[in-house]
């Protein structure tokens, strides 16, 4: 399967730096795939994505078959990086406090299906960023733990805040939510990524498992140990 059908089909997040870039790259040159191109490609800067971004267009086009207008499209994604970065770095929004997740996931409320958010937090509960990774029916979502921790592992994130709506605007968690709760908590535990909370956004108010002392014994949004 081609680099572009497994993103289409997994997610970018599922694909290897090399896949990725393979997608940037477009094609091969004769008697060498886009994937091999790739490859080659990372492999002449150390396999190292900060050293491909900090190289000049010229270093990266005098890759065999990388050619200006390749080496361009390169350049130009990796900038795009950099400046997404800045971006979230500069506006990070604390989330130490259920109404602060609330206002965040603000758009929620009018959601027609339920969907599920998985926030990551750096060590001072700051976002570093979130994803919506399922969709529901109009009153019932359905999430396993391995989908919510996957990109937590992937981004080494110790800490998450997860979120889902109820369409119909009430926001009381269901026998269904409890014991989803209690699942994410026993698999954080092995997993050593906490819970801060898990929100249920309603229309006009939410409900906090953490307000509601529902995550174990918590003090400021972290377990005693």
């Amino acid at each position: 399967m081609k680099p572009r059908e497994r993103m289409l089909k997994i997610g970018s997040e599922g694909l290897s730096k090399e896949e990725l870039i393979a997608i940037l790259l477009r094609t091969g040159t004769r008697g060498k795939g886009v994937l091999e191109l790739a490859n080659e490609l990372l492999h002449s800067f150390n396999s190292s994505l900060k050293m491909l971004a900090n190289a000049e267009i010229e270093e990266i086009a005098s890759v065999d078959g990388v050619g200006i207008a390749k080496a361009a499209s390169i350049k130009a994604a990796l900038e795009l990086g950099k400046r997404l970065y800045r971006e979230l770095s500069d506006n990070r929004i604390l989330l130490d406090k259920p109404e602060s997740v609330y206002e965040y996931c603000h758009e929620m409320r009018f959601f027609e299906k339920e969907v599920l958010r998985v926030i990551l937090l750096d060590s001072k509960l700051f976002s570093v960023f979130h994803k919506d990774i399922t969709q529901g029916t109009n009153n019932q979502t359905i999430f396993h733990p391995r989908e919510i921790f996957r990109i937590a592992i992937r981004s080494n994130a110790t800490s998450i805040i997860v979120v889902h709506n109820h369409p119909s605007g009430d926001p009381s968690p269901s026998a269904e939510d409890k014991k989803a709760t209690e699942m994410l908590i026993s698999a954080g535990d092995i997993l050593g990524i906490e819970i801060i909370d898990h929100l249920i956004v309603g229309r006009e108010r939410y409900y906090s498992f953490r307000e509601n002392r529902l995550l174990g014994d918590r003090k400021g949004g972290r377990r005693k140990r």
